[in-house]
């Protein structure tokens, strides 16, 4: 057997492997982190996470727009709401430039839902947040200032550590709530994780170790929708809105998540009228 056909066939077997785990609903922790972009996310620096995705002079434009406080007294719950009006929009970045990891997530919305995203995240010190959006083979970037008094990415207000998950125990059930209005059906998902960043530390001063919600996929009526990937600071308990074309009541929807140690937990629910 030559290299290359040998390599064809070692490579048809991970596939095969990889759908058996999903069919079971079962992913090895190797597998659940396989597609995350360690890169980026590990990234210290702005500069080299954009690096790490391939931004390179993305376009300043008006057309994204960044809801977000301009001045909070914690950076461990800051709500963050992202609406792209660019034509053909495919995905949306969120960075906050100043915190010890910039890229916090990632929304890819190139397969059914709309070019929108609302998410809570921490800020560790007054900061620059900016959103890069991908349409039609362009970048396109949105900048505004977010003000903290108190950090919120070692702070003990960050996140719960008596909430920590550790493999014995199940994860908590998705909580999701799905509207259809029309032809877009708003959707609002809480997932209950500690979301820890491996800098607090615990009542007795040990460090926590890290451990956070990786990516999160959406479903409907078995038709993938968004995909979403979670950098560290993303605050706990993550809260995530995302809206959805072609959505009616009755269709069923189904959320995923899976974490930085192989947990992963999936929930449905069905869209209901407005």
């Amino acid at each position: 057997m030559n290299a290359q056909r040998r390599d064809v066939l070692q490579r048809m077997g991970k596939t095969a492997a990889l759908a058996a785990g999903l069919v079971a609903g079962v992913l090895r922790p190797t597998e659940v982190l396989a597609a995350w972009n360690h890169r980026a996310f590990d990234a210290k620096r702005l500069s080299d996470a954009l690096d790490a995705l391939g931004v390179e002079r993305p376009a300043a434009t008006r057309d994204i727009l960044i809801q977000a406080p301009e001045t909070v007294d914690s950076g461990a719950f800051v709500p963050i709401e992202i609406v792209s009006t660019i034509a053909g929009t495919e995905t949306l970045a969120l960075f906050v430039d100043r915190n010890p990891w910039p890229y916090i997530a990632r929304f890819d919305v190139s397969r059914g839902a709309l070019a929108y995203a609302s998410i809570r995240v921490r800020v560790g010190e007054s900061s620059p947040v900016r959103v890069v959006a991908n349409a039609g083979g362009r970048q396109y970037v949105a900048v505004k200032q977010v003000n903290v008094t108190v950090g919120g990415c070692g702070d003990a207000s960050g996140g719960d550590a008596s909430a920590a998950l550790d493999g014995s125990q199940a994860p908590q059930p998705i909580r999701i709530r799905a509207i259809a209005a029309g032809e877009v059906a708003s959707v609002r998902v809480l997932m209950t994780h500690p979301m820890e960043n491996g800098l607090r530390k615990s009542g007795s001063g040990q460090p926590i170790p890290e451990h956070f919600i990786r990516s999160v996929s959406a479903r409907l009526n078995g038709r993938t929708v968004l995909e979403a990937e979670f950098g560290r600071s993303v605050s706990a308990n993550p809260l995530i809105g995302f809206k959805v074309k072609g959505a009616k009541a009755g269709d069923r929807l189904v959320l995923r998540w899976e974490d930085s140690k192989g947990l992963a937990r999936t929930d449905e629910a069905s869209v209901s009228a407005s």
